[in-house]
């Protein structure tokens, strides 16, 4: 499947008096200049360089070096083609199965040997998303959360689905967690202590009914323990910008990938504010 490049000249709004909730007529004077596209990444290993991309994410990949990302934190689209198509075209599952496996992929090629990736997914497609993990990523965990509250209005003829799964995988076993090394060979006993911790992250806020977004505590948490201040973490799906924001609170260096205009402008706005 072709992942071609972007046309950033579309307009960025049906009426262009209306502004995309979040931003004003100043902010697009501030931030519309700014938009950078896959295209202008010019990077290295010893050259890396932080920021927010109009691209798709295998467009954004394939301009990372080898191994040079510590945390991977994705949540692919469940219609990767409808910015791409227009033509409200359904795809086949095999073409969406096969559009996964690429930017895995690329994901396990940018990846240090020492770094991680976190894969948010609906409950329908897990299964999906253990298989093509497991083909080349070392699987670690299956962290369950509870991504919506209980509404009391709501008509299940079944089971209610209030949960989703976070693949949590490893490029080797020599990774970093917990601000420690895992399965390194350590004469340092404090780096030997068994921190345990549940993979049933029933703490955790509930997804906003205000805006839709994601607790910021869910990314907080993933940073904390599986980078360091000053790591490199991926976004390759970027929508508004959670990820950066945890990340630049937490001192990491942040690179993601954006394929709608408006959500990479409030995303560059929430950053810039953190």
């Amino acid at each position: 499947m072709s992942d071609s490049t972007l046309n950033i000249n579309t307009p960025l709004f049906t009426n262009p008096l209306e502004t995309f909730p979040g931003l004003s007529i100043d902010d697009l004077n501030k931030y519309l200049p700014a938009i950078q596209t896959s295209e202008e990444m010019k990077m290295t290993k010893d050259a890396m360089v932080e920021g927010m991309f109009l691209a798709k994410c295998l467009d954004g990949l394939k301009k990372i070096p080898d191994q040079s990302i510590d945390l991977i934190v994705a949540e692919p689209p469940k219609d990767p083609w409808n910015s791409t198509d227009g033509m409200g075209q359904r795809k086949t599952l095999q073409e969406y199965y096969e559009w996964n496996n690429a930017w895995l992929a690329e994901s396990y090629r940018v990846l240090k040997n020492t770094g991680a990736i976190y894969l948010f997914s609906p409950w329908q497609y897990s299964g999906m998303y253990h298989g093509l993990i497991s083909n080349t990523f070392k699987i670690q965990s299956r962290i369950t959360w509870r991504t919506k509250a209980r509404n009391s209005n709501e008509k299940n003829n079944t089971w209610s689905n209030d949960t989703s799964d976070i693949w949590f995988a490893t490029k080797t076993e020599d990774f970093l967690f917990n601000q420690r090394p895992v399965g390194m060979t350590s004469t340092d006993p404090m780096l030997d202590l068994n921190v345990m911790q549940s993979n049933l992250w029933l703490d955790i806020p509930a997804i906003s009914e205000e805006n839709g977004r994601y607790p910021q505590r869910v990314f907080s948490r993933i940073l904390e323990s599986s980078s360091f201040k000053l790591n490199w973490v991926l976004d390759p799906f970027m929508r508004v910008g959670d990820v950066g924001v945890a990340s630049k609170q937490s001192g990491r260096r942040f690179i993601g990938f954006e394929t709608n205009k408006d959500h990479l402008l409030l995303a560059m706005k929430r950053i810039d504010r953190n």
